[in-house]
């Protein structure tokens, strides 16, 4: 049973989304819930810029062959979906990993160009089956704020710590402050791709990127991808519940699988390692998770609607447009009500609705070039340059 905290709940009361029986597990955005994950991927972006990745965006279905080589047909195909084109078959992508390859390899690499760190907001398809379906939380369809770092091995440390850091500064800023890693290794009866030694050293990179930076190492034997070892994200929300969010995976099967080279100082060919790696994870998913952990009261930097303006004399019309065209301008996301109710209404109904704070306009604040900033139930009287 939902309660009011259910992001299912929030979605629906506050239009940000929506599931229909024409698309199980496929969620559709509505505007408000789209300004929330654009906010997210603009930080993302900007921060991406400044650790020095570039963005690629891949197509959502590339030849099967392609992922048979991969590996993913073997490990991973009863969660794929595909079709067929000009009698060719083809997958819906689940996972990025072969477009950064493709990228990587279409050109000759040379040694001073390592690390390349590629990343990408890839929307992937997998199927899930109809009974693990959850809101937000487990999808069919969904947007990985993915990165491929193709590195050599003296590099490897300090990518594997670069992105730990990175981590910390989103979670940090989306202020999610109870999280911690655990080290997926090889065990149990699964079948992995690679050498004992590969493994051992892939594993050995991992912890000790961990030990350096003073986390503690949670060691989970069987639970390695197919392809490598992982760092792995829990993060805990508002009711206690874990989640999976971030991961780092190091790779050093699909570069030999795919011919990746690079040309070393002496001009000889050499295979690089390559780390996988998402940070919110599934953006669906990290919502789901914000909405319920904040309710209505998101920060301010990702809210839906930062400022709703309530204009209350007729005479303050056109300047309450001209604030609202203004702050648009700045990059706010605003909101206006020009309608004639009275103020007291206005503030009743907006309280109702997800806004971060109100602009309240009239006669005395067009004259002075100003508005009354309201957050709950305090107010300020504020210059509008000051906004």
């Amino acid at each position: 049973m939902m309660n009011e905290f259910d992001h299912r709940v929030l979605g629906a009361k506050y239009d940000l989304f929506s599931f229909f029986e024409e698309g199980p597990g496929f969620p559709v955005w509505h505007e408000k819930g789209l300004r929330i994950k654009n906010a997210l991927i603009e930080f993302w972006r900007k921060l991406h810029s400044e650790s020095g990745y570039v963005e690629i965006q891949s197509p959502i279905m590339l030849d099967k062959e392609l992922w048979k080589r991969s590996g993913h047909c073997d490990y991973f195909e009863e969660n794929m979906y595909f079709s067929s084109v000009d009698k060719r078959d083809f997958a819906i992508k689940p996972m990025n990993c072969p477009g950064a390859i493709l990228v990587f390899n279409q050109k000759k690499r040379s040694h001073a160009e390592l690390p390349l760190r590629i990343c990408e907001l890839g929307h992937v398809h997998r199927h899930e089956n109809s009974g693990s379906l959850h809101g937000l939380m487990r999808v069919r369809s969904f947007v990985q704020d993915d990165a491929h770092i193709f590195c050599n091995r003296e590099q490897l440390l300090l990518e594997i710590k670069g992105v730990i850091r990175l981590i910390e500064k989103i979670m940090n800023q989306c202020g999610l402050k109870d999280y911690h890693f655990e080290l997926s290794l090889r065990g149990g009866e699964k079948e992995y791709l690679g050498s004992d030694e590969d493994w051992a050293m892939a594993e050995g990179k991992l912890e000790e990127a961990l030990r350096d930076l003073n986390y503690e190492v949670k060691k989970n034997p069987g639970e390695a991808k197919f392809y490598g070892p992982s760092l792995d994200l829990h993060l805990k929300d508002v009711h206690g519940r874990s989640w999976q969010c971030s991961s780092v995976q190091l790779d050093f099967n699909l570069p030999k699988r795919f011919n990746v080279h690079y040309f070393d100082e002496k001009g000889e060919r050499q295979i690089p390692y390559m780390l996988h790696r998402a940070i919110y994870g599934s953006l669906e998913r990290f919502i789901g998770i914000l909405l319920e952990n904040y309710g209505k009261d998101l920060p301010f930097w990702f809210h839906p609607v930062q400022y709703k303006i309530l204009n209350i004399a007729d005479e303050s019309q056109e300047y309450s447009k001209q604030v609202a065209s203004e702050l648009r301008a700045k990059g706010f996301r605003i909101e206006i009500d020009l309608s004639d109710r009275p103020l007291k209404e206005k503030i009743r109904r907006s309280h109702d609705e997800l806004v971060h704070s109100l602009l309240i306009i009239g006669k005395k604040e067009m004259e002075s070039e100003s508005v009354v900033v309201r957050r709950g139930d305090s107010q300020e009287v504020m210059k509008l340059k000051g906004l």
